[in-house]
């Protein structure tokens, strides 16, 4: 992998692995988190830790769960869209 396209994943699991609120937001439709895979949940986990951390995991299961450090990344970035969205939706309801 070439140092700019390190450089640029790394940007990115760093902006997705921040935390998206401090607080919970109401169930709605966009909030209601789908059921994850374990290998998805190891991913989360991994890209929470950090870069190295991600690609270390992506290396050491590719040959059991054939996964790329790009898939990985997108899951992460399709993760962060959904809890966007979540807090989007929250933020339009008007309060009761």
């Amino acid at each position: 992998m070439n140092a700019l396209r390190l450089f640029a994943l790394t940007a990115v699991v760093a902006t997705l692995a921040a935390p998206i609120a401090a607080a919970a937001a109401p169930a709605t439709s966009a909030c209601t988190a789908p059921s994850r895979s374990i290998v998805e949940r190891r991913i989360e986990e991994h890209a929470g830790r950090g870069m190295q951390s991600l690609v270390g995991f992506v290396h050491r299961t590719q040959p059991i769960y054939q996964l790329t450090v790009e898939d990985a990344v997108a899951w992460v970035d399709n993760e962060r869209e959904r809890r966007t969205a979540c807090l989007r939706a929250s933020a339009d309801k008007p309060a009761n």
